[in-house]
C-alpha cells in the first residue's frame, strides 16, 4: 500500500517524519537530515528550511 506525501502529495513507498512540521515527507521533499547521536536523526522539510528560525535551530542541535 502506498501513501501520499503531506507536502507535495505524491505518490511515496517510504516516508520520513519532519521533526519540525511532523509532516510524512517524500525523499524529494526532505532538504537535509542530521545524524546528532547514535539513535536520534533529524530531518527537515524545504517548507522548514525557508523559515530561518527553524533552520536555525536544525543547524544548532547538539549531541545529547
Amino acid at each position: 500500500m502506498d501513501m501520499l506525501c503531506d507536502r507535495c502529495g505524491r505518490e511515496i513507498h517510504k516516508y520520513e517524519l519532519c521533526n519540525y512540521c511532523n509532516r510524512k515527507i517524500g525523499v524529494e521533499c526532505v532538504k537535509s537530515s542530521r545524524k546528532v547521536s547514535k539513535i536520534r536523526r533529524l530531518v527537515i522539510c524545504k517548507d522548514d528550511w525557508s523559515k530561518m528560525r527553524v533552520r536555525k535551530e536544525f543547524k544548532s542541535a547538539r549531541k545529547a
